[in-house]
């Protein structure tokens, strides 16, 4: 069966990786792809690279700077395909990535309400990849409520997207500057009777970029982070409202009460609240070995406080 997929790659200031991001679009053994490229407002050469593209079928389009959010809502409008892979400009897509996804939805006739993710393996520039993800309780087919408890990491790339699940879902969220892909992701999987998983379709995703908006530690980026975990408890609660999914959520808002509890405490605090209003959380603190010690010896707080006052030292 030929379907057409469109493939959304948004661009800022991404001339160090587009080429390579591009033409691992172009090489899919799955050739019957729409290739959209929308530069986010790039000050640097990203989109006179993306444009010497179109010779080979490349479609480049320009905005002014509103995110990269805006930008796969602007290429998604401008997209044809019955599928939609979005891939981010520095990131790059395993040869048989696509037909390897294809050929697993398209086993069922209720295709276009299946969402599928796959292996995505961390690199940086010059190296193989370190890390292979996601973590093993995901690498399985799953009910859309049982993906979202579990809440491990996936990447934007590693989906392959129905149109229909993204329009029953809703676009990109633009306000959001943090956590974008999981809250879209999590947004669309409530259209989904099922998510499945392709170990053998790849996704390489570069890590170790300081400018990436996974980067970004300022007061805005935190806002956002929480509004996403807000966002994404609701998802979960209409699905089902459990003691199991009450733990979810907690572990969620814990997680982001231990990353940000040193630099932005008054948020944190509202994260906590929100933890014990569920009924606690079973997360533990994550770091280096003298920090997790100090964590279960004198609880996460204590250890945070010690990590602060050490930091000011510095």
């Amino acid at each position: 069966m030929k379907v057409l997929v469109s493939v959304i790659i948004p661009a800022y200031n991404s001339s160090k990786y587009i080429s390579e991001s591009i033409d691992s679009v172009l090489k899919q053994s799955y050739k019957y792809l729409e290739v959209i490229v929308v530069d986010d407002g790039s000050t640097d050469n990203t989109l006179q690279i993306a444009e010497k593209f179109e010779e080979y079928g490349v479609k480049v389009y320009a905005q002014k700077n509103k995110g990269a959010c805006a930008a796969r809502n602007y290429g998604y409008k401008l997209s044809k395909g019955e599928f939609i892979q979005f891939l981010d400009a520095d990131d790059v897509l395993a040869p048989d990535k696509i037909e390897k996804q294809l050929n697993e939805l398209l086993k069922y006739d209720n295709y276009h309400n299946i969402l599928i993710h796959c292996r995505w393996g961390r690199f940086k520039d010059g190296e193989e990849v370190y890390h292979w993800g996601p973590d093993v309780s995901i690498r399985t087919d799953l009910k859309p409520v049982d993906w979202l408890i579990i809440n491990h990491m996936s990447i934007t790339g590693c989906w392959l997207t129905h149109r229909d699940l993204i329009e029953k879902g809703g676009g990109w969220n633009e306000d959001l500057k943090r956590n974008q892909d999981g809250e879209f992701f999590s947004r669309v999987m409530l259209q989904a009777s099922k998510v499945l998983y392709s170990d053998e379709a790849k996704v390489y995703y570069r890590s170790g970029i300081t400018s990436s908006i996974s980067a970004t530690k300022n007061a805005a980026a935190a806002l956002s982070g929480y509004k996403a975990v807000e966002l994404i408890e609701s998802y979960i609660f209409s699905l089902e409202k459990s003691a199991r999914t009450r733990l979810a959520v907690a572990n969620m808002y814990q997680s982001f009460v231990l990353e940000h509890y040193i630099a932005f405490p008054t948020l944190a605090n509202k994260a906590e609240m929100k933890v014990k209003e569920m009924g606690g959380a079973t997360v533990k603190l994550q770091g280096g070995k003298v920090l997790t010690t100090m964590g279960r010896i004198m609880g996460w707080k204590n250890a945070l406080e010690v990590k602060k006052v050490l930091l000011r030292l510095k």
